[in-house]
């Protein structure tokens, strides 16, 4: 009888010691993945830092590319990239453009100086166009032949002498005739004056007529 009491509590004491170290074991394992979870593991620590890494590398790579941008270029020679001769017809073609645009210019401003020299030159004829035609229209300029001439008087302004542009040896009896009298023109008058010799002349027109001053 003595025997089965000194076994019951030998199995209780072992299921007691089994049950702690089970309790035991099972907290360090539970206390160790909770730490785990809380804790990032160190490759994922250095796979996060890879992105930042290369972002760096582009940016420095991006800086380096805008300062060779920034920096002046020099031209390279045409004779690399073109054939033997090709650049030297490129500038002759070139220049020969050039000297025939400012032929062009020339002969067109020519071209305009001696059309402003006929109307300036003409001036004297115009008044004794007017001077028929108000006389035989009682007294009224019916063409506005008076006030054109007024206006035209602006196109004397360049014939203080022969413009440097003309050539005398290039000009015909004819061009050379409107300039001098076009030169003379705008000597002699100014274009106050002129108004005063187109109101002159309806002036005298009226009062020959017996026609009331207006």
């Amino acid at each position: 009888m003595s025997k089965r009491p000194e076994r019951a509590g030998l199995m209780v004491h072992l299921l007691i010691a089994v049950a702690v170290l089970g309790l035991v074991f099972g907290g360090g394992v539970l206390v160790g993945w909770v730490t785990r979870e809380r804790r990032p593991p160190a490759m994922e620590k250095s796979e996060a830092s890879i992105p930042d890494a290369e972002v760096k590398r582009e940016l420095a790579a991006c800086r380096r590319e805008l300062r060779a941008l920034a920096k002046p270029r020099s031209t390279p020679p045409a004779t690399a990239t073109s054939p033997p001769g090709e650049t030297d017809d490129a500038g002759l073609e070139k220049t020969a453009k050039v000297e025939a645009l400012q032929k062009e210019v020339k002969e067109c401003r020519a071209r305009e100086t001696l059309a402003n020299a006929y109307v300036c030159g003409a001036i004297g004829d115009h008044l004794n166009l007017l001077f028929v035609l108000t006389y035989s229209a009682s007294c009224v300029d019916e063409g506005g032949v008076g006030e054109l001439m007024v206006s035209s008087f602006e196109k004397c302004a360049e014939f203080t002498d022969l413009p440097a542009h003309l050539n005398e040896d290039d000009l015909t009896q004819e061009e050379k005739t409107r300039i001098y009298e076009a030169k003379l023109n705008r000597a002699v008058r100014t274009r106050n004056s002129l108004i005063g010799d187109v109101q002159e002349m309806h002036r005298r027109c009226r009062k020959r007529f017996g026609l009331p001053d207006e």
